[in-house]
């Protein structure tokens, strides 16, 4: 979504020109038109002309909804689609303002809390782990004290058998 909001370009009304800009020049004030097939480039008001608008990227409705000047139905959403006729609508928010980059912006700063089985695992797993690597240290002093050795190999062998395979397959849960 954040790369669509700037490679989309907008036809800002200048007079009676019409210049085409990237969607992050446009300014609050600013009047653009928007045709069939147009992604409208920022939140705004329509001020003059009809259409047929597809906002499903953002509410999720499937039908589109007509956008017409005047009355409640006039506000459009920036990275809708245009689907018909044409409208010019006046900007009404800054780059970076607008409802979709407040909506990106929330996105991305969600974090998931973990859940207490989660949580609980996590601290087994670290429990296990320094137990395990106890036991491994600890075995070569008392291996030099009853009079035999151990091999590297050997305490590998022991740490591979005391580790359960499902951890594993416990992380991912």
């Amino acid at each position: 979504l954040r790369r669509a909001r700037t490679e989309t370009k907008a036809k800002k009304l200048e007079g009676d020109k019409v210049r085409t800009v990237d969607a992050t020049q446009l300014r609050k004030g600013d009047v653009v038109l928007v045709e069939a097939g147009d992604t409208i480039p920022s939140d705004g008001e329509v001020v003059e002309g009809i259409a047929s608008v597809d906002e499903s990227a953002v509410t999720g409705e499937s039908a589109p909804v007509i956008r017409e000047s005047g009355g409640d139905r006039n506000s459009v959403t920036g990275g809708t689609k245009v689907l018909s006729d044409w409208l010019k609508v006046q900007v009404t928010a800054n780059p970076g303002e607008t409802f979709l980059d407040r909506m990106i912006g929330l996105v991305e700063g969600a974090k998931r809390q973990k859940t207490p089985n989660e949580i609980a695992l996590t601290i087994l797993l670290v429990g296990l782990t320094i137990i395990f690597l106890l036991v491994i240290v600890t075995l070569e002093p008392f291996a030099l004290y009853s009079g035999t050795t151990l091999t590297v190999a050997t305490l590998i062998a022991l740490l591979v058998c005391l580790i359960p395979t499902t951890i594993g397959g416990l992380l991912s849960a």
